[in-house]
């Protein structure tokens, strides 16, 4: 009987979602469902619940990312019909530094003239201290254009949802201000909160099984740079740092008109003191105005991202989207918002909204395609932070590789380095890249011959270090 009951758990004519929060989780789920509601002849409702203004600059319209659109995501968006405005757009990149610290190497496109892009936009109406005009925010734009395909926004806070102990009842979603609170049903409920929400922590005392993925805090600041300054220093490239410091894992500098986003990611939770450590790096300076000092007022922030991904972001009637549920670790949080809505809409249109629907048709391929892919990411960064830890070796590699340019293997690293910096690729295919036998064997000459001469040093300075107390002895 329930198995019979649960087969007509779906979403038909009539049907009310509502989806809780308003980024771009939300924003993609309630367009594509939308679409998919069209394309399947039915009518449904689609309610976003959002307490944010993303139209307000700095923290309280902020979704707090690098927001840096990958050409794999700005591909997708055209194809279903969602082309980014002029004002939205802050700076198209055209390609990536990778810089140590003694060394830097510019990445190009490995297919030139490839008909995509890379764009770099705010995820709020940008910086707390920013004096544009008009409204650049692209977490707000995808909303608007959310609505402006069928979707209602009511800008209150949700205080709780009920899920129903049985198959058929709807799903009671409490909303409003403390002393003044509302009800709603819905056939289906979409969690795309976001993991640096305080709802988190609401949905596992629902005890359905759902289990938050592991966190951990990074750092960002928006610095404002006169926008010639800009042009002339980044020349429309983001910068990406391996400077081998502790605790830093992965650092980076996107050119945004007149400001520049600083993003900070560790081996352990961040801090302003990081942050401080790495824009007084000499490297890092250099990128900087020579007389630039850290102003009294600027915009920073510390969010969480994830490490791992989630467990059981479902039951019946209930869906958890976003990096709440799987997103792809340190690369393209938003074409995994994109990714995870997708496979939602999916698995509720055309097979159900049971938790048996959901686990085989949404969450089996979202840990397939994502969490899955994630453990080699895991590994190819502790990889990373060995090799650039080690300034000798890395100097010593890309220095050999800048040497040969057009060769093979200078190809070969180029795109091995553009997958990593720009996530263009799944991690399996960079770890297939880095550990490629023929690029191995090649550099094999280069590290022995690096570590002798590292070898020679170290013992040469010891050697000075032990003159210079016999002399003052």
């Amino acid at each position: 009987m329930a198995d019979k009951i649960k087969k007509n758990l779906c979403l038909k004519d009539g049907s009310m979602i509502v989806i809780i929060g308003g980024g771009p989780s939300g924003s993609f789920f309630a367009y594509l469902a939308l679409r998919h509601a069209k394309k399947l002849g039915i009518n449904i409702s689609v309610t976003i619940f959002e307490s944010r203004d993303f139209s307000q600059r700095g923290p309280k319209g902020c979704n707090m990312s690098a927001a840096v659109i990958a050409k794999s995501l700005y591909q997708k968006l055209i194809k279903e019909g969602i082309d980014l405005p002029d004002n939205v757009v802050r700076q198209e990149i055209k390609g990536y530094y990778f810089q140590t610290k003694e060394y830097g190497i510019e990445l190009h496109r490995p297919k030139p003239g490839e008909n995509s892009k890379i764009l770099a936009v705010y995820r709020g109406n940008g910086p707390l201290y920013s004096t544009h005009t008009s409204n650049i925010s692209f977490d707000d734009y995808l909303l608007r254009n959310a609505v402006k395909h069928g979707a209602e926004v009511i800008h209150d806070p949700v205080q709780d949802i009920n899920l129903p102990s049985d198959f058929e009842t709807p799903v009671k979603v409490i909303y409003g201000k403390r002393g003044s609170l509302n009800e709603m049903e819905a056939d289906l409920v979409v969690g795309a909160f976001g993991i640096n929400s305080t709802i988190v922590d609401k949905m596992k005392q629902l005890n359905f099984g759902y289990e938050p993925p592991r966190t951990i805090r990074t750092c960002q600041m928006e610095i404002p740079l006169d926008d010639s300054y800009i042009k002339e220093s980044f020349k429309d490239d983001i910068y990406v740092f391996a400077l081998g410091l502790k605790p830093f894992r992965f650092a980076s500098m996107v050119p945004k008109r007149d400001y520049v986003t600083v993003s900070l990611i560790g081996d352990r939770d961040l801090s302003k003191k990081n942050l401080l450590d790495f824009l007084n790096h000499p490297v890092v300076r250099s990128k900087l105005p020579p007389d630039w000092r850290m102003p009294d007022r600027f915009c920073m922030c510390i969010p969480k991202i994830t490490l791992t991904h989630a467990k059981k972001p479902f039951t019946d009637r209930f869906v958890i989207v976003g990096d709440a549920s799987i997103s792809r670790i340190y690369k393209n949080g938003l074409e995994s918002a994109y990714i995870t809505s997708q496979l939602a809409v999916q698995a509720a249109f055309d097979k159900g909204i049971s938790k048996e629907d959901f686990n085989r048709y949404y969450y089996r391929p979202a840990k397939k395609l994502l969490a899955m892919d994630n453990l080699l990411g895991a590994l190819i960064m502790r990889l990373s932070d060995f090799v650039t830890k080690r300034n000798w070796l890395v100097t010593a590699r890309l220095s050999y590789v800048e040497n040969r340019k057009d060769s093979w293997i200078a190809n070969h690293l180029n795109k091995m380095l553009w997958n990593m910096v720009t996530g263009d690729a799944p991690y399996k295919k960079i770890f297939l890249q880095a550990f490629n036998p023929l690029f191995q064997i090649i550099l094999i000459p280069v590290t022995i011959k690096a570590l002798i001469t590292e070898v020679i040093n170290r013992v040469y300075s010891y050697g000075s270090k032990l003159n210079e107390r016999n002399i003052k002895g």
